[in-house]
């Protein structure tokens, strides 16, 4: 049975046989979500954890073959977050067998990373919301302190996880005036908030820890995500950074990788 993310092999200064070594250090490259059917326009969504979170010398291709030529297509990105980025195309894919390349520019020439199957991607709509600006993200209030109390009907597949609810139509202006805060103490670690608010945010607990990492950053020392700050007001987690976070396999994927990097001396 397939999986939900695509996975390719970590890649560190180079891949096997004829790919030439790259110079900077990718650790992960799936694909998230295919919106796009066949013979549409190619949209897809990719993880990426890079060392050094640098993406600019990456590129994005569909290949595909057309009356027996191959052709391909250099597709447009956006980030999403620090790990989820938005691809589009301007070309109809009309390949059943159509493949996402990807590459780098190096200084001995163009290496390439990975190449993934586009149609064994999971087709999907509902994944995170585009943002145009990914490291600002202070948005809307949506979380309230919890009940804390157990939950005994909790999904816990948070593969599709449901979008989190806005605040009714009457308050929305009152909410916004007012800075949500996530409620904590001293003693609270980054994994026993996340925790407490997972059920609140209907996201897994790995999920909540990267969304409050992301919209908190200035909360952890020199930016490292086990280095949280005491005596440093945490902002709540917006409806948009929130439904980044849906897929717990990848979630946790990602803060371990991002945990051990954070780790390195």
């Amino acid at each position: 049975m397939r999986k939900g993310l695509i996975e390719v092999g970590i890649i560190v200064f180079g891949l096997l046989g004829n790919i030439a070594a790259v110079t900077a250090q990718v650790d992960h490259v799936s694909i998230n979500s295919r919106q796009f059917e066949l013979n549409k326009v190619a949209r897809l969504r990719v993880n990426m954890v890079a060392q050094n979170d640098d993406v600019s010398r990456l590129s994005f291709y569909i290949r595909q073959l057309d009356d027996g030529n191959v052709q391909q297509q250099k597709l447009t990105v956006q980030g999403i977050n620090h790990f989820l980025f938005q691809l589009s195309g301007t070309d109809v894919v009309s390949d059943p067998n159509a493949q996402l390349m990807i590459t780098q520019d190096t200084a001995a020439g163009v290496a390439t990373l990975a190449i993934m199957a586009v149609f064994d991607a999971p087709y999907s709509v509902n994944s995170a919301t585009l943002v145009s600006n990914f490291d600002n993200q202070q948005t809307s209030p949506v979380a309230t302190p919890p009940v804390m109390r157990a939950s005994k009907t909790r999904q816990v597949d948070n593969r599709l996880a449901q979008e989190p609810s806005l605040p009714a139509p009457s308050s929305v202006k009152s909410a916004q005036q007012v800075r949500c805060l996530i409620e904590r103490d001293n003693s609270d670690t980054l994994w026993r908030i996340a925790n407490r608010y997972k059920e609140q945010w209907h996201t897994s607990v790995y999920g909540a820890m990267l969304a409050i990492f992301e919209t908190n950053l200035l909360a952890f020392s020199k930016q490292k995500i086990h280095l949280l700050v005491k005596d440093v007001p945490l902002n709540c987690p917006s409806t948009a950074i929130l439904a980044e976070y849906n897929n717990k396999a990848f979630d946790k994927k990602v803060f371990e990788m991002i945990e051990a990097k954070h780790g390195e001396k």
